[in-house]
């Protein structure tokens, strides 16, 4: 107890005093911080943080066994899905969506992705029904991808467009046909339990017949199998312990957020960051001049990282399409912000680097290797918090690589004109 007492006080005199003599919301926030602490070590002290692993899934609900079968199969998956050029996630998603993600092929001879179409013209014959094997499981997957490519061939393992991966879903469902003419947004088997609008979505089906809808649609499912892989396939095998520091921070990520929705949302700090008096911009190949007209509103004007932020590296990334600049911070959970206002999109890309995105009608730019998204789709205002800085993907530390495109000029500029 003299222990607790003294950790207590040290913490209060080291963290809480210090904060509530800065300001309330920060006061807050360190309060929260603690308790977050406190809990964590009693949780890890009795074993009960593993029971917070739904906090993978983000928003929507993807049953225990159904994240530990996506994170069994998200390699092979993955192999898949760039063999035939699709995104990632995809083949989990026809898997769950026709068959749960049951090894078990259903007694109408259409295999767990639900080719019934294949079976019925002959073009594949029946899928035995009852349990399948892994080399099965794995075929069939490749077969499933290889029929969305077909009715979506413009789509790529880099797509990452909202509109075109819910047409796409749509197309694999209930044909090209329908999707050209059909607004996927009013599918249940694409948008069921995207948000209170479409929950209990009614689907028909020629199979099923006509059926309220209780599982996730392709879409929101796609959302969550996003965040079960960018959370767990990034190592091959992955220990015990990260998985509870991944939980930990999400749970800490998630509460800081609560609190922070509480006080509005919206940071707008304008922090100051020192640049060397002589920059060698060695790789700058690929930048070119900022359009200097337009409207000033729309024009990219804070720092991403909202608390002390640091030059770690100045511009690079020519080679692989998104020069930047790496900014990081002396407290490595800072949250970021968004430079301006403008419509965004979360995603991973083809190096598993988790990205915001924010693009307005001048401007375009890129967050990557946040470790926690506070907005996932829609229309952010400048200064709004958009997540939380960290290392997700190839990054060595916390840092946010921070790249900026001019649609007016169509060309990458320098970051650092647009920081204050």
């Amino acid at each position: 107890m003299a222990l607790l007492e003294k950790w207590f006080i040290a913490w209060v005199q080291q963290q809480l005093w210090p904060a509530v003599s800065l300001s309330k919301q920060l006061a807050a926030t360190t309060f929260l911080r603690g308790m977050h602490d406190t809990v964590l070590l009693l949780l890890l002290g009795l074993g009960l943080l593993a029971g917070s692993r739904f906090y993978m899934a983000g928003q929507y609900d993807l049953p225990g066994s159904v994240q530990v079968t996506a994170v069994t199969w998200a390699p092979i998956a993955d192999s898949i899905a760039r063999s035939v050029d699709i995104p990632r996630e995809v083949p989990l998603v026809l898997w769950f969506k026709e068959n749960s993600m049951l090894a078990v092929n259903p007694d109408n001879c259409t295999g767990i992705i639900g080719a019934y179409d294949l079976v019925r013209s002959g073009e594949h014959p029946c899928f035995t029904p009852g349990p399948v094997s892994e080399r099965e499981i794995q075929a069939q997957l490749q077969i499933g991808a290889q029929e969305f490519k077909k009715r979506c061939p413009e789509i790529t393992y880099f797509t990452q467009d909202p509109k075109a991966l819910k047409r796409c879903y749509f197309a694999y469902n209930a044909g090209t046909g329908a999707a050209a003419r059909l607004n996927p947004d009013d599918s249940a088997y694409v948008m069921n339990g995207y948000d209170a609008a479409h929950t209990n979505m009614v689907y028909s089906d020629i199979e099923l017949g006509t059926v309220e809808m209780k599982t996730l649609g392709a879409w929101p499912a796609h959302l969550a199998f996003q965040s079960v892989i960018a959370g767990q396939m990034d190592a091959e095998s992955r220990p015990f312990s990260l998985t509870l520091l991944f939980v930990s921070t999400q749970f800490y990520d998630l509460s800081s957020h609560f609190l922070r929705e509480l006080t509005s949302g919206f940071l707008g700090t304008e922090t100051s960051m020192a640049f060397p008096d002589y920059r060698m911009l060695d790789d700058a190949s690929c930048l070119g001049e900022a359009h200097l007209l337009g409207r000033p509103s729309l024009r990219p004007q804070l720092n991403p990282v909202s608390d002390s932020p640091l030059l770690t590296q100045d511009v690079h990334g020519c080679s692989y399409g998104l020069p930047g600049l790496d900014i990081s911070s002396s407290n490595s959970t800072a949250v970021l912000q968004a430079p301006m206002s403008g419509d965004i999109s979360t995603y991973t890309d083809q190096w598993f680097n988790s990205t915001i995105r924010i693009e307005n009608d001048e401007w375009i730019v890129w967050l990557l290797h946040a470790r926690t998204y506070f907005v996932a789709e829609g229309a952010v205002k400048q200064g709004q918090a958009v997540g939380i800085m960290g290392a997700v993907g190839v990054a060595t530390g916390p840092h946010v690589h921070y790249t900026i495109f001019d649609k007016v000029n169509e060309i990458f500029v320098d970051p650092q004109a647009f920081l204050p």
